[in-house]
């Protein structure tokens, strides 16, 4: 800008002199010829042009990290195991025994979302600003099912601990030898998004190339659920068993928030590269339910009651703590300028956070049926189990954006 100028003014002199040069005024006169200087190109570039807001809208492709099952859920196996005395068939360790579902992570796929941004100089000098910025992912689900026909084809359990028997144990979903037929299902649902307010502080501002540093708070949200349900068709006694296990979680976090931002530009491109870390408190929430229902003309204890399978009266109910945690952020963003105040943007962000609660990791396999009216006798006999979980676990999240931003 500083070259500019003095080309400006360079010109400007070099052209009133050689006007001067070629002016001649009668002798004794002393009158001021008027002249025109020569014309000269003020336009400002692009992206030199000052602002004092800026206002940015992103949608958000993102995936990530999958939802923990770090035990078998669904099996299917050999009747014959077990039978007709011990319900052995289909638990972890058995001849036949096959994991259908679990002993891995949920995938959501790609969530899709929206990002909004609104920042401006608050000072005349441009060097102290205010941004306040929000995302949000649309809630995603990864689902499981799998059936059995009439007779009770293909065989169905769920495994799990017995701690009673003191041996692995599966639950019966179907079992032609038995007389079961049934059906069983698995969903997880996970929801994220979140909020910041900066200050921002410029550094360096030099034509093309601009940094600023940051600092404020930040809050992020991540809710999951996982449900497992089953039903359970008994040809024999021809009642009919439901069950239903819930694990919810979520996740709070309140933190304050440094960083920095590096903006660069040559004619209509531009690079913007952006960190920053938050600190502070996640405050978790575990919520475990279950129920059973039976009925159906043969039903021997005909109702709803607590308790499905891993969720037992010993491990029902809502858990709250506070973790401190970290959750650092990188954002890189490539524009091209369409107009002298809009720019198109395709960016990548990369987000981290330590320490946060996931449904999956909350079960426990162990179980003991004597507290269930249906499968005991409604009363804690022997070990307490299951167990309120509250294990923590990392997750991350990641995408691509694409965006408008506003400058004025």
């Amino acid at each position: 800008m500083r070259k500019a100028i003095l080309a400006v003014l360079g010109t400007y002199f070099l052209g009133t002199a050689q006007l001067l040069a070629q002016t001649s005024l009668p002798d004794g006169d002393s009158t001021n010829v008027p002249f025109a200087p020569p014309a000269v190109n003020l336009q400002p570039s692009v992206y030199c042009d000052p602002y004092r807001i800026w206002a940015r809208g992103e949608y958000l492709l993102w995936w990530v990290k999958d939802a923990p099952l770090p035990l078998p859920l669904v099996t299917t196996g050999n009747p014959n195991v077990g039978f007709p005395s011990v319900n052995s068939a289909g638990a972890i360790g058995q001849p036949g025994t096959q994991v259908l579902y679990g002993n891995s992570g949920a995938n959501f796929g790609a969530f899709s979302g929206a990002r909004l941004a609104l920042g401006g100089w608050i000072d005349p000098s441009n060097l102290l600003g205010l941004e306040a910025s929000g995302f949000l992912l649309a809630t995603r689900s990864s689902t499981f099912s799998a059936g059995s026909n009439a007779a009770g084809s293909p065989p169905l359990y769920i495994p799990a601990y017995n701690v009673v028997a003191g041996a692995e144990r599966a639950l019966a979903v179907s079992d032609p030898l038995r007389g079961f037929s049934g059906d069983v299902s698995a969903t997880s649902t996970l929801q994220l998004w979140g909020s910041e307010l900066n200050g921002v502080f410029n550094v360096w501002r030099r034509p093309g190339l601009e940094v600023n540093l940051l600092g404020g708070f930040r809050y992020a949200n991540l809710t999951e659920n996982f449900d497992l349900n089953n039903t359970t068709n008994d040809l024999i006694f021809l009642n009919t068993d439901v069950l239903h296990d819930h694990f919810g979680t979520s996740n709070n976090f309140y933190g304050g928030q440094i960083g920095a931002r590096v903006s660069a530009q040559l004619n209509r491109l531009s690079l913007d590269l952006t960190a920053k870390l938050a600190l502070g408190v996640t405050h978790e929430t575990v919520n475990i339910q279950g129920d059973i229902t039976q009925f159906g003309p043969g039903a021997f204890s005909p109702g709803t009651f607590p308790g499905g399978l891993f969720t037992q009266p010993t491990n029902i109910g809502q858990r709250s703590a506070n973790e401190f945690s970290v959750l650092p952020a990188v954002e890189l963003k490539i524009g091209y300028q369409l107009t002298q105040r809009l720019r198109a943007t395709v960016g990548y962000d990369f987000m981290y956070w330590t320490d946060v609660v996931r449904p999956g990791n909350q079960i426990d396999r162990n179980i003991n049926q004597s507290q269930s009216p249906i499968f005991g006798g409604g009363t804690l006999v022997g070990q307490a189990a299951p167990l309120p979980f509250f294990n923590r676990s990392d997750f991350w999240a990641q995408g691509v954006s694409f965006g408008l931003e506003l400058r004025y």
